[in-house]
C-alpha cells in the first residue's frame, strides 16, 4: 500500500472514530443534563433532598455490581491501559467491551467523579479497530490522540501517546500518526466536541499580570507553596489508590460499587462539588458564582481526591484528568481566600494542576500542553513552577507514577 493511500485511510478512519465518539460524548452529555438539571451538574444546587441522591447514585452502583459480577474483564480499561493494549496487542487480555463501555456510561451519568478520557479512547480504539482491522497498530494509536483533541490541545494526543512507555518510541508521523490525529480532531470539531469540552471555564476570567516586584515575588511564593502541596496531593493519591488496588476490593466483595454510590449520593447533598468529573464545575467556581467559604473547598478538594480513587477501584470507571483539574481549582480557590494577598487565584490554580498532573502522568511535556489547554494561558507562571518542582522531586525522590497497568 503506497503511503500516500495509507495516510488517507489513516485520515478517514481517524475521522470517523472522532465523529463517532463526539456523538457518543454529546448524547451522555445530553441525559446528564435531563437526569441531574444544570444547578446539580455544576455543583450550586445544595437543596437536593438526600434520599433522592441517595436513591439515584445508589441504584447506579447496585447496576454497576451486576455488570462487574463476572470479573475484571469487564472494567473498562484506564487510558493507560488502551495505551498498553494498542502498544502491545499480543499481550492485551481479551475484555467485555460492551460491559465496560455500559458501565462506563452509567458512571458518568451516576455522578462518579471520574473523567471521560478513558471512555473517549477506548470508543475511538474500538471503532477504528473495527474499520481497520488492526492491519497497522500506529493507526489505533493515532486516532486514541486525536480522541484526545476533545480537550482543545491539538498536541495533547501527541504527547500522551508519544510519552507512553513502548518498546520502539519511533512514530511514523506523516503516514499514520499525523493523519489519525487531524482526523479524530476534524471528527470532533465537526460535532462542537472540541468547543463543548476544552475547559472554556477561563475564557471570561481576566489576566492579571503581575506588575510590581511585590506581586512577582507573591506570584513566585504562591507557585512555590502550591507547587509543594500539589506535590502532595499527588503522593496521596498514588499511596491511596495503590493501597486499595492491593486490596482488590471488587474481588473481595462484589457490592463495593452500591458503597460508593451511596457515598457519592451523601458528597452530592453536603459538597456537591465532589461528584461528577468536574467540567461544568469549574466555570462556576473560577467566576466567582459558586459561594462556599474556604475551608469547604479544600474539604471539597480533598474529598474528591479519596473518591476519585475509591470509584476506580470499585467499578466507577473512567479518567482522572477533569477531576484533578477541577481539585487543583478547588484547592487553589481555597487558598487564594485564604491568603488573597499572596499570589493570583491563577498562580495559585496553575501552580496545584502543573505539580498534581506530574504526579500522575508519564512526562512534563503532557503536563504543560494539558495545563496550558485548560487554563488558557491563566497562571502560566504557577504552572511552570509547580510542573518543575514536581518534576525535580519526582526524579530524585520515590515518587513514581501510579501502580503499573493490570494484566
Amino acid at each position: 500500500m503506497t503511503p500516500f493511500r495509507l495516510s488517507l485511510i489513516a485520515l478517514l478512519t481517524g475521522a470517523l472514530s472522532g465523529a463517532g465518539v463526539a456523538l457518543g460524548m454529546g448524547w451522555i452529555d445530553s441525559l446528564s443534563r435531563l437526569f441531574w438539571g444544570d444547578p446539580i451538574l455544576e455543583g450550586l444546587d445544595r437543596g437536593l433532598p438526600l434520599g433522592w441522591s441517595l436513591l439515584i447514585c445508589g441504584s447506579c452502583g447496585l447496576i454497576l455490581a451486576l455488570l462487574h459480577r463476572p470479573g475484571p474483564t469487564t472494567l473498562l480499561p484506564e487510558l493507560r491501559e488502551t495505551l498498553n493494549d494498542l502498544n502491545h496487542p499480543d499481550q492485551a487480555q481479551k475484555r467485555d467491551e460492551g460491559r465496560g463501555l455500559l458501565g462506563a456510561t452509567l458512571a458518568q451519568l451516576g455522578g462518579g467523579c471520574i473523567g471521560p478520557e478513558a471512555l473517549m479512547s477506548r470508543m475511538a480504539a474500538l471503532i477504528s479497530q473495527r474499520i481497520w482491522r488492526g492491519r497497522d497498530q500506529k493507526l489505533k494509536a493515532a486516532t486514541v490522540a486525536g480522541s484526545l483533541g476533545m480537550f482543545g490541545a491539538p498536541l495533547l494526543g501527541g504527547a500522551v501517546v508519544g510519552e507512553a512507555p513502548q518498546p520502539n518510541r519511533r512514530l511514523e508521523l506523516l503516514d499514520r500518526w499525523l493523519p489519525g490525529t487531524l482526523g479524530g480532531l476534524a471528527g470532533f470539531a465537526a460535532f462542537h466536541g472540541i468547543g463543548a469540552a476544552s475547559g472554556g471555564s477561563l475564557q471570561r476570567l481576566p489576566y492579571i499580570w503581575p506588575s510590581t516586584l511585590g506581586e512577582d515575588l507573591g506570584t513566585l511564593s504562591a507557585g512555590v507553596i502550591g507547587g509543594l502541596i500539589g506535590c502532595g496531593l499527588g503522593w496521596l493519591l498514588l499511596r491511596w489508590r495503590g493501597w486499595l488496588e492491593q486490596r482488590q476490593l471488587l474481588a473481595q466483595w462484589p457490592w463495593w460499587p452500591v458503597l460508593t454510590g451511596l457515598l457519592l449520593g451523601a458528597c452530592m447533598h453536603w459538597l456537591p462539588l465532589v461528584p461528577f468529573d468536574g467540567e461544568d464545575q469549574m466555570r462556576p467556581l473560577l467566576e466567582g458564582q459558586n459561594s462556599s467559604g474556604a475551608w469547604l473547598l479544600l474539604v471539597s478538594a480533598l474529598v474528591k481526591l479519596l473518591m476519585l480513587a475509591l470509584c476506580l477501584e470499585t467499578g466507577w470507571r473512567g479518567g482522572v484528568f477533569f477531576p484533578l483539574f477541577l481539585i487543583a481549582c478547588a484547592m487553589g480557590t481555597g487558598l487564594h481566600l485564604l491568603l488573597p494577598d499572596l499570589g493570583s487565584l491563577g498562580s495559585w490554580c496553575g501552580a496545584l494542576t502543573g505539580a498534581l498532573y506530574r504526579c500522575v502522568l508519564p512526562g512534563p511535556f503532557a503536563v504543560l500542553v494539558l495545563g496550558l489547554a485548560l487554563l488558557q494561558g491563566h497562571g502560566a507562571a504557577g504552572l511552570l513552577i509547580g510542573l518543575c518542582m514536581a518534576h525535580l522531586i519526582r526524579s530524585h525522590g520515590s515518587l513514581d507514577g501510579g501502580p503499573p497497568p493490570r494484566h
